[in-house]
């Protein structure tokens, strides 16, 4: 018995402090974008230039505190990668993590 209670207080107060540190406004959506490997960046029912795709999201008016995943086809070469993270960091978006799509399609 006191060993559930104490993991219902542990857990509880580690739900209070997860809940005090995010932002009211925090953006708990996800963004997922594919980088192909013609250097086209798909997301939502969109695409726009990989290297160009961190203007191209402020110009949507994404959040930039917001969740982005990146699912890259397996025949993409890393400098296309590089430079869209590079374009997206330099805007000020954050990338949650970045995974070869296992099916080589965008």
């Amino acid at each position: 018995m006191r060993n559930a209670l104490a993991v219902t207080c542990l857990v509880a107060l580690t739900q209070l402090s997860i809940a005090q540190s995010e932002s009211p406004d925090a953006n708990t959506d996800v963004l997922t974008v594919r980088i192909s490997e013609d250097g086209i960046c798909h997301f939502l029912d969109d695409s726009a230039p990989c290297e160009q795709l961190g203007e191209y999201l402020l110009t949507m008016h994404l959040a930039q505190n917001g969740h982005i995943h990146v699912a890259v086809d397996r025949a993409s070469k890393y400098d296309l990668v590089a430079a869209t993270l590079k374009s997206l960091d330099g805007k000020g978006f954050k990338v949650g993590f970045v995974n070869y799509d296992a099916h080589g399609s965008p």
